[in-house]
């Protein structure tokens, strides 16, 4: 029987969400979230999105308002989650960008590019890793 498709709304998004988790902890371990944000006058204006699971940390997003872009926001925020990482003595941190995002901003943080695939229009998805085991 076929059943009928449903648009989400965040909630539901949100429940599917931990549907995955609660099937991924079956063979994830130490699985934990790396969420933080900075506010002003009680608006956020950056915030990154992160998570981890054995030894290493996804980076989900990273976004700074426009208002705000150019005042180092992004780079307080990508290494308060890499310090956290390597206290926990994750080996590495990966996340993706799109082309007309910031793939500039990981290659200055010492991020490394592994691949990169077409994705919409004349846009590419990058893929970066960021080996934590080297010295700093």
């Amino acid at each position: 029987m076929e059943r009928k498709i449903l648009c989400s709304t965040e909630a539901d998004s949100k429940r599917v969400h931990k549907m995955l988790m609660e099937y991924n902890l079956r063979y994830m371990h130490d699985f934990e979230d790396y969420n933080f944000h900075i506010e002003e006058n009680g608006e956020i204006i950056a915030g990154i999105v992160a998570w981890c699971v054995s030894d290493t940390l996804e980076v989900e997003y990273l976004r700074v308002a426009d208002s705000h872009r150019r005042e180092g926001l992004g780079t307080q925020l990508l290494n308060h989650v890499e310090k956290l990482a390597r206290e926990k003595g994750f080996k590495r941190i990966q996340l993706n960008t799109l082309s007309f995002q910031a793939p500039e901003f990981y290659l200055k943080h010492g991020y490394t590019k592994q691949f990169e695939s077409p994705f919409f229009d004349n846009y590419t998805q990058i893929y970066f890793i960021k080996d934590l085991t080297e010295e700093e």
